[in-house]
């Protein structure tokens, strides 16, 4: 067989070779040198609340792991599906990831018209943080806990207001699964963020709401509001002495609580997404992080992809069945 001869038969099988030299090493099973350019780490809210302060405090530990920059970029909007849809579609090259929130999955059933769908889109890489809320009330309410609230609420149906971030906010989503469990009538006031709704219960335009932790603080400490109870089913370091629902009376296993996870494109290659785990679980097992968002209310606290594809469907399962049965809509 001639050279030429040779050289057209091997064509073909350097062709077959192509699209896995076109998707990368990481179909290969090795990363070329990733990262060699900054990260995009995409917050679906604005800059300055808690979930944009741990994503920031997460990045600057992951850029010191990896080596590169990761750039915070704040994509706010339409309850968080701006961002949700911005990252599904985002190339899967380790050069977007996503500081996802606990709407992740409840927009799908709430919004009904999302651009993503969690499972087939995202790749969970391990959950970052939890954040409980303080269910905390105006101090001219005549309760000091959570039965006086329930008998309080239970004598006054229709007559006590709830505030919350927005109608499908997770601590909406606490304030109706209360509702539900306790069955008292409140009237949800649904507000553009926590720290507007926080004010306006701190001025009695509103009764009571559940506020993240770190927006209730100064409210409580300034006794513009008073605490009754935390929705974790554990109590929190930065407030010890105040009981969790269940303890307070309240419905057994309760325990709602705001979380924020790392996730990427669903085609991100294995050893790249290995990369970013690592960088993740680094940087919230710190310990100065740790200390630093503990006294806030904020637990950092990592997962196993496995993990997280578990909350996801616990999550998903008690939130879309709790918007069906209330018949609840987004704005």
């Amino acid at each position: 067989m001639n050279r030429t001869r040779r050289s057209l038969l091997a064509i073909p099988g350097a062709l077959a070779l192509l699209p896995l030299l076109a998707a990368g090493d990481g179909a290969l099973g090795q990363v070329p040198d990733w990262p060699t350019r900054p990260i995009t780490m995409v917050v679906p809210y604005p800059p300055g609340g808690v979930n944009d302060l741990v994503a920031r405090a997460v990045a600057d530990r992951m850029s010191q792991t990896l080596g590169k920059p990761v750039v915070i970029s704040n994509r706010a909007g339409a309850a968080t599906t701006v961002a949700s849809n911005f990252a599904a579609k985002a190339a899967p090259d380790g050069y977007t990831i996503y500081a996802a929130g606990t709407s992740l999955v409840i927009n799908p059933t709430l919004q009904g018209n999302v651009q993503y769908d969690t499972r087939r889109d995202f790749r969970p890489v391990s959950l970052m943080s939890v954040t409980p809320f303080i269910l905390h009330v105006h101090p001219s309410l005549p309760v000091t806990d959570l039965a006086g609230l329930v008998a309080h609420a239970r004598a006054n149906p229709d007559k006590l207001n709830i505030a919350s971030s927005g109608i499908g906010a997770t601590n909406h989503m606490a304030a109706e699964l209360l509702k539900e469990a306790a069955q008292i009538r409140l009237v949800h006031i649904p507000y553009k963020g926590g720290a507007q709704a926080g004010q306006d219960v701190a001025a009695g335009n509103a009764q009571m709401m559940f506020s993240a932790a770190i927006e209730a603080m100064p409210l409580l400490e300034g006794k513009m509001t008073r605490a009754v109870a935390i929705s974790s089913n554990k109590r929190s370091p930065a407030f010890p002495d105040l009981p969790t629902i269940e303890e307070a009376g309240g419905p057994k296993g309760f325990n709602v609580v705001f979380w924020q996870a790392m996730v990427v494109p669903a085609a991100t290659p294995q050893p790249i997404v290995d990369k970013i785990y690592a960088a993740t679980r680094k940087a919230v097992d710190d310990p100065e992080l740790q200390k630093q968002f503990g006294r806030q209310g904020v637990e950092l606290r990592g997962s196993t992809a496995e993990e997280l594809t578990q909350l996801f469907d616990r999550e998903e399962k008690t939130w879309s069945t709790l918007i069906r049965e209330k018949g609840i809509k987004a704005e």
